[in-house]
């Protein structure tokens, strides 16, 4: 078995997941998504990443077949790997935040599941300054103002208010 620390080991991980790690990560500050773990967390990572090659990889190639200096080779490489992630990452968040593929598929006369995985967490991203009042499930009944400063959690297993 090979060892983890190699150079080629540390290079794969920064080629094939870390810019699928920091698409994911911006895409984050936009919208709550399904939380993975393990291999299918991998799996979108990788994904990621190979849509990231897919639209920024060509910078890659054309630096190599040009036969560009070293500095210029590094900053494209800088662009393929943080640059056009973050970028990606803030397209992909805005774009589900303002659901332009849900658009484009209601056009089509289809129906996707939401992003938004819950109601709680639709409901309390887009919500503006207003009284809200939460009923729990016992009937006990609590109001009070939503705000700029307010914040709801998005754990499933703990949800609360702020």
């Amino acid at each position: 078995m090979g060892n983890f620390l190699s150079l080629d080991a540390i290079y794969i991980a920064l080629v094939f997941v870390v810019p699928g790690y920091i698409i994911s990560s911006f895409r984050a500050h936009f919208i709550t998504g399904q939380r993975l773990d393990g291999p299918d967390y991998l799996v979108r990572l990788l994904t990621l990443s190979a849509l990231n090659f897919t639209l920024s990889g060509w910078a890659i190639y054309l630096a190599l077949a040009w036969d560009t200096e070293p500095v210029t080779r590094t900053f494209v490489w800088l662009f393929v790997l943080a640059v056009s992630p973050v970028l990606i990452g803030i397209v992909s968040g805005l774009g589900s935040k303002q659901e332009w593929l849900r658009r484009v598929y209601s056009r089509f006369g289809l129906s996707p599941l939401h992003i938004i995985p819950t109601s709680w967490e639709y409901k309390f991203s887009n919500l503006t300054e207003s009284l809200v009042l939460v009923v729990l499930k016992d009937g006990t009944m609590f109001a009070g103002y939503w705000g700029g400063k307010s914040f709801a959690s998005s754990r499933p297993e703990e949800r609360d208010l702020l």
